[in-house]
């Protein structure tokens, strides 16, 4: 009589714990969905709804899909370091006057680095 060995594995993504059936050479027997990422380097947008407020989904909105980090590309050629949305992308300088924009873009509101898509190059990550 064979015997057979299986185990389970605990994987914690955003806070959740899943468990995954280890066996027959640890394959997850389940179908994965799982996202594709590409990386692009776009010039300026000029699209308002970047630097319009703190919304985190803006990428959802305009480029339909998750932006896991960019870069800026500064008018002097230096690229700044990765920003990742949510963690540590909250601009040091923020709207002082509102804008016509099909979202909301009032006076005075702070904004994520990201608002420099509209005016700089930039690089990102984009998984969809």
């Amino acid at each position: 009589m064979a015997r057979v060995v299986l185990a389970a594995a605990f994987i914690v993504i955003a806070g959740c714990c899943f468990s995954v059936c280890l066996g027959q050479g640890d394959l997850v027997i389940y179908k994965l969905n799982q996202a594709t990422c590409t990386q692009y380097q776009v010039g300026p947008t000029y699209d308002c709804r970047w630097p319009a407020n703190l919304n985190g989904a803006m990428d959802y909105q305009v480029l339909k899909g998750k932006i896991v980090a960019y870069k800026i590309q500064w008018s002097n050629g230096a690229w700044t370091d990765w920003f990742v949305p949510g963690y540590n992308d909250v601009d040091y300088k923020f709207n002082p006057a509102a804008m016509s924009c099909s979202v909301p873009y009032v006076a005075n509101s702070m904004r994520r680095m990201w608002s420099y898509f509209y005016d700089h190059t930039h690089l990102y990550i984009l998984c969809q």
